[in-house]
């Protein structure tokens, strides 16, 4: 038992087959917005890179962007339901894979700083895109719901 809820297991059916609200610590939240801010800030991030922006600000946007959106994207897709575990699972997962994308371009003599920004923001993007693809029907059965 992985002890992860999932909304259309865990859910207890109320009267006349009615599924009962669950409380909010049984199911972590679905909401699309951290996966549409991590696909405008990989657009961000390469908008610095590019446009060469003045080295401090795309210090800073560029080392945050890669330190935490590529691994926490991947880490809400496992859906941990503690805040603070995702984030260290995010952090930690970034870190590593900028490291194997580091050595798999240095083992392919592609080296190149924008190449690996560029291929990080993909990972991220990728990952978002299939945060918000595998949450899609629950998104239109909200919405159906607060409707009704």
């Amino acid at each position: 038992m992985t002890q992860i809820a999932e909304p259309e297991i865990d859910a207890n059916p109320g009267p006349a087959g009615q599924r009962a609200a669950s409380s909010p610590t049984d199911v972590p939240a679905l909401t699309p917005w951290p996966a549409l801010v991590t696909l405008v800030a990989g657009d961000v991030v390469l908008a610095l890179v590019l446009w060469d922006v003045p080295g401090v600000l795309r210090a800073i946007g560029v080392l945050g962007y890669l330190s935490v959106a590529p691994g926490l994207a991947c880490a809400r897709l496992v859906r941990i339901p503690d805040g603070l575990t995702r984030l260290v699972v995010g952090v930690a997962l970034s870190l590593a894979l900028g490291i194997l994308i580091a050595q798999a371009m240095i083992h392919l003599h592609v080296w190149s700083p924008l190449l690996g920004v560029v291929t990080l923001t993909a990972v991220a993007s990728l990952a978002a895109l299939a945060e918000l693809a595998r949450d899609v029907p629950h998104y239109r059965r909200r919405r159906r719901m607060e409707v009704e």
